[in-house]
């Protein structure tokens, strides 16, 4: 049953912040990584819900959301029980994620041990391209577009210089494994690579 007769006045100011926050941005990460330094700082935010998961479960239980927490990849997610609230990407940010997630899947084999993946836009878009995802460079405005939306739900955070610039790094989250699980892989390749003659059916939704 939800309630918070046992939270301080600070406190449930606090839960209602983080409930609109969980609400807009999908994600909260346990580590957060601030420009020009690559040493992830502990995410206040997430050890409040985290000490307050069952609490947090609760009302979102009762506005129809359920609430998951990953401790392995330090993660904590919302997601709607019902299929109208699920964000629906197009096809040029869901192939971009699905690079994202390529790309973290491949520094992490490597040996990155911070759980996080600093890339360049430029690089981005070469591996778009040698995979066949694009033929040509993207729009400025197409790839700011896509990029903001993924930093939106915290799958991608700005880490230097300017979204409009190739040069800009940007920190790939392990909320990526949650938005391109392994589960959705083949559901993208099977909804974004149909033969030319097959129907071509709506994106997947993704969270």
């Amino acid at each position: 049953m939800f309630n918070l007769d046992n939270f301080s006045d600070s406190e449930k100011d606090r839960f209602t912040k983080l409930v609109n926050y969980l609400l807009n941005r999908t994600y909260l990460t346990r580590e957060t990584y601030e420009a020009k330094d690559r040493i992830g700082k502990i995410n206040a935010d997430y050890r409040f819900v985290e000490r307050n998961i069952e609490t947090f479960a609760a009302f979102f239980e009762i506005a129809g959301y359920e609430i998951n927490k990953d401790d392995s990849a330090g993660i904590i997610g919302i997601t709607s029980i019902y299929p109208t609230n699920l964000v629906r990407l197009d096809k040029f940010t869901t192939l971009l994620a699905l690079t994202l997630r390529q790309a973290y899947d491949a520094a992490i084999e490597n040996g990155s041990a911070r759980g996080v993946v600093f890339i360049s836009i430029s690089d981005l878009i070469v591996k778009m391209i040698d995979n066949k995802f694009i033929t040509k460079k993207p729009t400025i405005v197409q790839m700011t577009s896509s990029l903001r939306m993924l930093i939106r739900h915290n799958v991608i955070a700005r880490y230097d210089g300017n979204l409009e610039e190739s040069s800009a790094i940007i920190t790939i989250y392990p909320t990526i494994t949650k938005v391109v699980s392994n589960e959705k892989i083949s559901i993208i390749y099977a909804n974004l690579f149909k033969e030319e003659t097959a129907p071509v059916s709506n994106e997947p939704d993704l969270f």
